[in-house]
């Protein structure tokens, strides 16, 4: 579950919020991530290659213990460890560039429902498909991110700035397709848990667009002419 790097163009119409924004819950995300990997490496588990493991026991998902023991905070716990410094580094990275979009077009509470449900959604996926295999990571999370994009772009796509549209897609698009990729040429990538959050994002995203946008018109001040 290795994500790489994509820049998101920002919207014209939302350019001076975006840049704005403070990214309480991105900068907050990427922090509970961090102190996570460091509490690891700090008990005396590698910094570079975490065996299996080490990373079962500090709660990563595993279809036997998780399931078969009904351990089902693991479905949680795992999405907040990480297979060491490269694996972090990769998701947290894209999530700093993905989550200030996240933040500004959905707002913070709808930001975090929609990355603990990709999460979620993302380790049910992987022990479904291995449920034999030791599996952690936020990418199932972040690809959610990139899922709620496409939701809020169908949702919106009579609204938005054609361009500004295009443009965003095509770059959630090259990440996707990238990590499909690099995926299946990977041996210890799990395209499971990133497809489970990416859809899992992707119809969150819908609604969530949805429920954001009638409220914004039930706000709206009336005026007479």
């Amino acid at each position: 579950m290795y994500p790489t790097e994509i820049h998101e163009p920002v919207p014209q119409r939302t350019s001076v919020r975006y840049l704005a924004s403070p990214y309480t819950i991105t900068t907050a995300l990427i922090a509970v991530n961090t102190l996570v990997f460091l509490a690891m490496v700090a008990s005396g588990i590698s910094f570079t290659q975490p065996t299996t493991l080490d990373v079962f026991n500090w709660g990563g998902d595993y279809g036997p213990a998780t399931v078969g023991a009904h351990q089902w905070w693991r479905l949680l716990t795992s999405c907040f460890l990480h297979f060491g410094i490269i694996h972090i580094g990769f998701n947290m990275y894209v999530l700093y560039q993905i989550g200030p979009f996240i933040e500004v077009t959905f707002g913070r509470a709808r930001y975090l429902i929609l990355y603990f449900i990709a999460g979620l959604a993302g380790s049910v996926t992987s022990i479904w498909i291995h449920p034999n295999s030791v599996s952690a990571g936020a990418s199932g999370a972040i690809f959610g991110l990139y899922g709620a994009v496409f939701g809020f772009l169908l949702i919106n796509r009579r609204t938005l700035d054609p361009v500004a549209t295009k443009s965003i897609a095509k770059s959630a698009g090259i990440f996707v397709l990238y990590n499909v990729v690099y995926g299946s040429i990977s041996g210890t990538t799990d395209l499971s848990a990133h497809f489970g959050g990416l859809i899992a994002g992707f119809l969150a995203g819908m609604v969530l667009a949805r429920s954001r946008s009638d409220k914004h018109q039930r706000r709206a001040p009336y005026q007479q002419a």
